[in-house]
């Protein structure tokens, strides 16, 4: 018997068995359909007759199709932003924004960003996109610990608002410019990110240019 337990925003999680072949291939047709028809296609009747499973399958899994939608764009990229860090913050930084970026302006990143903005609309769909957010924030962590422990962050620094000084311009660029990120944008915005934070350049700067 399939679990009824939602699995949003876990995907390092691995099931074996019946259960892992299914979430895969839930996985699967949620991708497909967001990338060929945007978020209207992703409906619990579609989903279910591309992946060939039950409706109720659905139902028992996920307590909204945003739920869902986010489950399989985390699933898509668990671990791809992820930063092994270095000896710079800026260059660390630099890395991360190209792995957001290098998303952002594939079909699929410009499907879900286009979802996420009409989820905010929503408010089951803001709960879910809250947990995405916190799934995202844990994928900087790394790099943003290596940071504070070398001295170039503060210990106390505001997670929320690095990821927004850091994240938030590219998807500016997407949503409200609607132009692709480019890699001067990325150096602007890690240079900002270092002014706002006092972090000395020095060797860095040449690290991240």
């Amino acid at each position: 018997m399939e679990s009824s337990e939602p699995l949003t925003f876990s995907p390092q999680v691995r099931r074996g068995g019946r259960t892992a072949l299914t979430t895969q291939r839930i996985h699967e047709a949620v991708i497909q359909l967001l990338i060929e028809g945007g978020h209207d296609a992703c409906t619990f009747q579609n989903v279910a007759r591309r992946a060939g499973i039950e409706r109720s399958t659905l139902y028992r899994r996920y307590p909204s199709r945003w739920a869902m939608l986010g489950e399989a764009y985390a699933a898509q990229y668990a671990g791809e932003l992820a930063v092994e860090p270095s000896d710079s913050f800026a260059a660390d930084l630099k890395s991360h924004l190209t792995k957001v970026a290098d998303i952002l302006n594939a079909p699929l990143g410009i499907a879900m960003v286009a979802a996420a903005a009409v989820a905010r609309t929503d408010p089951e769909a803001r709960k879910v996109a809250g947990r995405f957010w916190q799934f995202r924030l844990k994928e900087q962590e790394g790099f943003v610990a290596a940071a504070i422990r070398r001295g170039e962050l503060p210990s106390a620094i505001d997670r929320e608002a690095l990821f927004a000084a850091a994240d938030g311009p590219l998807y500016f660029r997407m949503l409200v410019v609607g132009a692709p990120i480019d890699e001067q944008l990325i150096d602007r915005v890690v240079a900002d990110v270092l002014a706002i934070h006092g972090v000395k350049q020095g060797s860095d700067s040449e690290t991240a240019s």
